[in-house]
């Protein structure tokens, strides 16, 4: 952990974090999250540079990452831009309808279903 490779990735993301968080403070959830995905484009340029032994970029992945990007600009050009705020009240009826309970049923089930065939394939 004293590499200067390693020491400079990590104050990256040290500075990354910090923005997070000041960020978060001063635009919408629905905006910030998709942004997100922008790191996938990094890591698609900077992993060959840094290991180019194991990481190939293929046409694959830059095609697979145009289309993250292309979802990204469309998510976040047609985000709400109201950052509605909810009561603690609010909160808890929201767990208890119909639509939150079958949702979090479908992704138990789903969970579930994998955890399963990931066990039974070893």
């Amino acid at each position: 952990f004293c590499q200067p490779l390693w020491l400079c990735g990590m104050f990256i993301i040290i500075i990354d974090a910090i923005g997070d968080f000041v960020f978060i403070g001063m635009a919408p959830q629905t905006l910030l999250a998709p942004l997100g995905s922008f790191s996938l484009g990094w890591n698609m340029i900077l992993a060959p540079l840094f290991n180019p032994a194991t990481e190939k970029v293929t046409k694959k992945i830059v095609g697979a990452t145009a289309i993250i990007y292309v979802g990204t600009i469309l998510t976040v050009i047609y985000a709400a831009d109201t950052n509605p705020t909810y009561t603690l009240e609010t909160i808890k009826q929201c767990f208890t309808t119909t639509p939150f309970i079958l949702y979090l049923i479908g992704c138990i089930s789903f969970q579930l279903i994998l955890a399963y065939h990931g066990f039974r394939r070893g």
